[in-house]
């Protein structure tokens, strides 16, 4: 594993378990939250964000956290050897998404360039979100053959993530 994609809901654990392997492995870790997102949560031009990505993925190895198919896929998934979907129960990955929700709120913290994460925007898409990524994410992993070049690993709970993450450094 020397390029890998990490796919899942939001609050999952993606940008958690790619700076872990990031740091076991010792990869290039890229964000595309931080990537897409300037100060005052506004959006990147897909042309920048695009160009951002594809200098970033020219590293010899990386780890990708994210979700940004429409923008990301088409230049992550032809050159990653691994994609990695994080698909927790749905109960203990709003839990986690909360926790961390209010816990950064509490402590100030900043996020994607400076930001900071808003309750009222975030739990919402987690809603608006979650069954549509599981539904497209199962796809995916139900059809591995469309995707031959790459090692796909389906993580269903955050002790399997855990596991995985002891094993692989």
């Amino acid at each position: 594993m020397k390029r890998i994609v990490i796919i899942g809901m939001t609050g999952s654990g993606k940008t958690t378990v790619a700076k872990a392997l990031a740091d076991r492995l010792g990869l290039l870790q890229i964000d595309l939250d931080d990537l897409h997102w300037l100060p005052g949560w506004q959006e990147r031009s897909n042309e920048d964000f695009r160009k951002l990505l594809m200098e970033a993925v020219k590293a010899e190895g990386w780890t990708v956290a994210g979700n940004y198919e429409s923008k990301a896929k088409d230049i992550t998934w032809p050159v990653a050897d691994t994609v990695i979907w994080l698909d927790m129960p749905f109960w203990a990955n709003l839990w986690r998404l909360l926790h961390r929700t209010f816990k950064r709120a509490y402590r100030n913290e900043t996020i994607c360039n400076g930001n900071k994460e808003n309750p009222k925007v975030i739990i919402p898409w987690f809603f608006k979100s979650w069954h549509k990524n599981r539904k497209r994410y199962g796809d995916v992993f139900a059809n591995p053959g469309a995707y031959p070049h790459l090692k796909l690993i389906h993580l269903r709970s955050y002790r399997q993530a855990r596991d995985f993450l002891n094993k692989a450094g």
